[in-house]
């Protein structure tokens, strides 16, 4: 980000890290391995493996991972992706805190149909 930040490119657009909780190390070296611009740490793969309950803590690494995102200048946000696991999403967005301090417009964000 320091480089984007000194080309001036932070001012030009919204910057959006994609972020995901990790169901298991197993799938955690698949995903490192085999799709492109997805790096992961040896750190968190042996984080990974080193508990049970693979799945609880793919999503604990994935709300510390927002948390210190949110940290970083001209990041404007993060998208979740969680691919299988989209009954996540909405835990991960509330423990990550990052709505905090937001003013959230619930009449705009609520969708009605049209009369008919």
């Amino acid at each position: 980000m320091t480089v984007v930040r000194d080309l001036g490119l932070d001012k030009k657009c919204f910057i959006l890290v994609g972020v995901g909780p990790l169901a298991s190390a197993r799938t955690a070296n698949w995903m490192r391995n085999n799709v492109p611009g997805v790096h992961i740490p040896d750190s968190i793969i042996e984080r990974l493996e080193g508990t049970k309950k693979q799945q609880a803590e793919g999503k604990k690494i994935c709300v510390e991972l927002i948390q210190q995102i949110r940290e970083i200048p001209g990041i404007s946000g993060v998208h979740v992706m969680a691919y299988r696991q989209e009954e996540l999403v909405t835990e991960i967005i509330s423990e990550s805190r990052i709505l905090k301090n937001r003013i959230i417009d619930k009449a705009a964000a609520r969708f009605e149909a049209p009369e008919q």
